[in-house]
């Protein structure tokens, strides 16, 4: 009995150790999932395709009308011919082969929806007056669009998570280092960004480079929130080769900065470089690109294994930049 106690009260301590590892069990939450692509490519005839894109809307809303509109350029969803433009999208060969692997990698959604929904049941946790989705839907986006989010639904572009070596992947234009990230393990991150950037911290980053590395810092913190379980690489979406090399590197990237002066620096050029999508960020020698966002969520890291008390709510609201950089100092590696 001594021992079983023991064992349970050092778990105890484990739990409490990280803020982030908590029990979700208890909390609801209700999100629908609808697969968009499974019920256009179900129609038999053109004339098929006009109940199920009256259905579709009907479901889908604001989403499908960016769906049709935007997404396939076949205009609105209410014009006279969108049956026929939808049934020959659904009969294009390469859509059809597309379709054919979403099946083969998405036929059973269950195990993605489970995490999807664990996901918000740790926002929920965390944050909970934070909205939530209350409809995931699924289509073929034509590799155009991963995850988008609207204020009560999320779209997922399913042929961007077939992996690079999909034998539609493989010839289509993208770049070898966006191809390599087109897998299914980088999906519920996508999802987690989108929702976070569209209805919690809003698109504007400020002005500076700070604010730039803060906004990026609470946004893959949120990320951590929402998945603690899931591996680091994959939550700022990086190869684990990637990720070692920006933790090893984080010191001397940070002296660069500073070298540089470019905390307060507001040039649009310089904080591209950092924070936008690249195969690396030009300057730093061997990196991945968006180092930028790495050490901001470093940085946020150590601010909150430094301020024990701040809830995640509170880093999200209230939190002043000048408190995170005064916590950050990165160790200088042996």
């Amino acid at each position: 009995m001594f021992g079983l106690i023991s064992l349970l009260f050092l778990g105890m301590i484990s739990c409490a150790g990280d803020p982030l590892d908590v029990d979700v069990s208890d909390i609801e939450v209700d999100i629908q999932f609808d697969r968009f692509e499974q019920e256009l490519c179900q129609a038999q005839s053109a004339d098929d395709l006009i109940q199920i894109n009256k259905d579709l809307l009907e479901k889908g809303g604001e989403l499908y009308e960016f769906y049709t509109f935007d997404i396939l350029g076949s205009g609105p969803p209410t014009g006279d011919s969108i049956h026929r433009y939808l049934w020959y999208f659904i009969n294009d060969t390469v859509m059809k082969q597309v379709h054919e692997d979403i099946e083969l990698s998405f036929g059973d959604f269950q195990e993605t929806e489970d995490r999807i929904v664990d996901m918000f049941r740790h926002l929920k946790y965390h944050m909970p007056k934070a909205p939530l989705p209350k409809q995931v839907i699924t289509y073929n986006s034509t590799f155009r669009y991963g995850a988008t989010s609207t204020e009560d639904r999320i779209g997922i572009g399913l042929e961007m998570y077939l992996g690079e070596s999909n034998r539609v992947i493989e010839r289509i234009g993208y770049p070898v280092y966006m191809k390599a990230k087109m897998h299914k393990d980088y999906l519920p991150v996508d999802v987690a960004r989108s929702w976070i950037i569209h209805n919690i911290l809003g698109e504007s980053r400020g002005e500076t480079f700070l604010s730039s590395m803060i906004y990026f810092g609470k946004l893959q913190y949120l990320v951590d929130a929402m998945m603690p379980d899931l591996d680091d690489h994959l939550k700022i979406r990086y190869t684990q080769e990637e990720y070692d090399y920006s933790v090893a590197s984080e010191y001397n990237i940070w002296q660069y900065l500073l070298d540089m002066n470019w905390i307060y620096e507001s040039d649009v050029k310089v904080k591209m470089r950092f924070f936008e999508e690249a195969p690396t960020t030009v300057g730093i020698d061997a990196s991945p690109g968006r180092i930028g966002q790495f050490m901001g969520w470093r940085m946020v890291q150590q601010y909150m294994e430094k301020n024990e008390n701040v809830t995640v709510e509170e880093l999200m609201t209230k939190t002043r930049e000048g408190d995170i950089l005064k916590a950050y100092k990165p160790e200088e590696n042996e």
